[in-house]
């Protein structure tokens, strides 16, 4: 299985720019991290303000993270990532509908699951109505006892090891 978590700069297709994911395989019943990757790119369109104050990526700290870096410029030509992700049959992401509309004619897996929506009885966060909706990362990590760095929240790597961390307390 690959976790996979996607930092974009917009909603348009495809408009990645950065990645990271955790292949893991099932050893002895524990979940063992076999191989990671890591990139960022660039967007094709203007920065989108609200994407930035999300994950605070500008193209300038983008392109000092990819000096002396030969992978492709653009997510959707990163034949790297689509080799990273061959074989693996299940996709693991907090959120994934997030990461499946970015994957879209580039990667498919026949199986997926979002811990966001599996937690959603389980952590029973609250929305400002007082109905339960499904909890952001931060909410379940906090559920099951999991450190949580809001400074570093946002950050595609971060993101992975907290959804790797709640994957393996859900199995408990």
């Amino acid at each position: 299985m690959i976790i996979l978590d996607f930092e974009t700069n917009s909603t348009n297709e495809h408009d990645v720019i950065e990645v990271a994911a955790a292949k893991i395989e099932i050893e002895d019943g524990e979940y063992i991290v076999k191989e990671m990757f890591h990139r960022y790119y660039l967007s094709r369109y203007p920065v989108n303000k609200y994407s930035y104050e999300v994950h605070k990526l500008t193209p300038e700290m983008i392109m000092e993270y990819r000096k002396d870096k030969t992978h492709s410029v653009y997510f959707k030509e990163d034949l790297d990532f689509v080799e990273f992700c061959k074989g693996v049959k299940t996709l693991v992401a907090h959120n994934i509908s997030f990461e499946l509309r970015h994957l879209y004619k580039i990667v498919n897996f026949e199986n997926h699951f979002c811990t966001m929506k599996e937690n959603r009885n389980i952590v029973k966060a609250l929305n400002k109505n007082g109905k339960v909706k499904n909890p952001k990362l931060d909410e379940t990590c906090r559920f099951y006892k999991i450190d949580f760095d809001e400074n570093s929240y946002h950050s595609a790597t971060y993101d992975v090891s907290k959804t790797y961390e709640i994957l393996k307390a859900m199995k408990k």
